[in-house]
């Protein structure tokens, strides 16, 4: 079964989820500190102990899927880092749908593809290939800079709202399975996700994850910014008061 915690810029349903205490509370501050016009909480068995942000191309209201086995920790503390991770990636505009001619990746592919169709010689094929290949590799970094700064904002809106942000996102990280030996001896190159090792050191050091100057800027993000406070005048709750959660 699935349930749905929906929270818009007018109302706050305190009393949907009476099972899950504070969820509602902390969801709602999340959503403010992120300046989210709205949000929808799914809470899904599909995903056990792992979350994703999603949207719908019908309403475009920003969407949080939560594994079930993420409510059901012995502690709330990775359920909250989890939480302001996959609202940053809202808040940071990633996974946004692109327009095909600007999906550089996909070019290079459909040219790969055209070449084969009009039979090109074997040095301009070998040539569309290299190309493919440096997209693919230019996309996956962008998605892994992604993560890393997801995490780091997640930190920010966690601070922003009164709770230890960092303690939180380590928390998080913490129940990440670590990579096998393949994935980080080749495998992470192609991977849009870092190892969780490598999130958990750049996390630690508190700076941003090194970008290329020689990049492309398909493969660059913005650095994220400091997270505002928040306040909601259908909750009563704001930066002052806290959320009413303990860690």
């Amino acid at each position: 079964m699935t349930r749905n915690l929906t929270l818009s810029p007018s109302t706050v349903p305190h009393d949907m989820l009476t099972d899950l205490p504070g969820l509602a509370e902390l969801v709602c501050a999340l959503r403010h500190c992120a300046q989210l016009p709205g949000l929808l909480i799914r809470i899904t068995p599909d995903l056990d102990n792992n979350a994703e942000a999603a949207g719908s191309r019908c309403d475009r209201t920003p969407r949080v899927n939560l594994g079930t086995d993420l409510l059901q920790e012995p502690d709330s503390l990775p359920l909250y880092g989890v939480l302001a991770h996959e609202i940053a990636h809202h808040a940071l505009d990633h996974g946004r749908t692109r327009a095909f001619w600007c999906n550089p990746p996909w070019l290079a592919k459909a040219a790969l593809l055209g070449g084969v169709v009009v039979h090109l010689p074997l040095t301009a094929l070998a040539v569309l290939v290299c190309i493919v290949l440096a997209t693919v590799l230019a996309g996956a970094r962008r998605d892994r800079l992604q993560e890393y700064d997801a995490d780091a904002y997640a930190v920010q809106l966690l601070d922003g709202i009164g709770l230890p942000g960092r303690r939180l996102v380590a928390a998080a990280l913490a129940d990440l399975i670590e990579a096998p030996p393949g994935y980080r001896l080749i495998g992470w190159a192609f991977d849009g996700h870092p190892s969780a090792r490598a999130r958990r050191r750049t996390l630690a050091t508190g700076r941003p994850a090194r970008r290329l100057r020689w990049a492309l800027l398909w493969q660059r993000t913005p650095n994220p910014a400091t997270a505002p406070g928040f306040s909601c005048t259908a909750c009563g709750l704001g930066s002052s008061n806290g959320i009413g959660v303990s860690v």
